[in-house]
């Protein structure tokens, strides 16, 4: 399956989504954008150690207080999102070379490692107001995701190049690797209510760090992947820090 059978069905949760948050009165949307602090686990990843990215991404949050009664209204809500973000790892990267007739296994260590995801998470999302300060809220979040791959870089190349000529290797790194990932995340944050926008104060800007575990082996061997060691793809999964900042408006 390509890459973008993948993005079209996360696309299709998303929509679905957000068609059904807008079944209720109170929602908010906005944006987001940050750093990642990427790193890859799995039996299959040695010497592996954090690679910086990005995280550029929009949400759309709804509340529970039409849908639901009691103190859990005033709190709950469920936040969809699409997010474009880098994973990966500095980490040792194996490969057969196919200028050597004895096919010995090549490890390069240390090779900065990108993958560049179309992310969806789904999560519940639990408002705290602070006491003190009535335009100052704390947040705590969870929920899955599910991913879609659409670019691999490995040391900023987008395919291996044994000979110096890319005519030969028509073959992208991106193809070792399946386009699906999922998992969980979790998070916290701060909302502060702007002091403007009229006496609603609709404007709100946000601090956010989410921890992103993936459950998905994201290794794929196929026949094509023949100079590549097939115990390199075996078991490699993502796990994410991302540090955000944002700006929400409420309707």
């Amino acid at each position: 399956m390509t890459r973008f059978y993948y993005i079209k069905h996360i696309l299709v949760a998303a929509v679905l989504s957000i068609s059904v948050a807008t079944t209720f009165a109170q929602y908010s949307t906005g944006g987001k954008l940050g750093v990642n602090l990427a790193n890859l686990r799995g039996s299959s990843v040695q010497n592996n150690s954090m690679l910086i990215g990005y995280n550029v991404g929009g949400f759309f949050n709804y509340s529970m207080k039409d849908a639901m009664s009691g103190d859990i209204a005033d709190i709950l809500s469920f936040q969809a999102e699409l997010h474009v973000q880098t994973k990966g790892a500095k980490a040792d990267y194996y490969f057969i070379s196919p200028l050597d007739p004895t096919e010995t296994i090549i490890t390069v260590e240390d090779l900065p490692q990108k993958f560049t995801y179309v992310d969806i998470p789904i999560l519940a999302k639990f408002t705290f107001s602070t006491g003190r300060r009535s335009d100052l809220s704390v947040f705590g979040e969870a929920g899955p995701f599910i991913s879609a791959l659409f670019r691999v870089t490995i040391d900023g190349e987008v395919s291996r190049d044994d000979d110096q000529d890319k005519q030969t290797d028509p073959r992208k790194f991106r193809e070792e690797y399946s386009g699906f990932d999922f998992g969980v995340a979790a998070g916290a944050g701060l909302m502060y209510k702007m002091p403007f926008g009229g006496r609603t104060q609709p404007w709100s800007a946000i601090f956010n760090v989410r921890y992103s575990l993936g459950f998905a082996n994201i290794g794929q061997y196929k026949e094509k992947t023949i100079d590549i060691p097939e115990s390199a793809l075996e078991q490699i999964q993502t796990n994410t820090i991302s540090i955000m900042l944002g700006m929400a408006y409420s309707f």
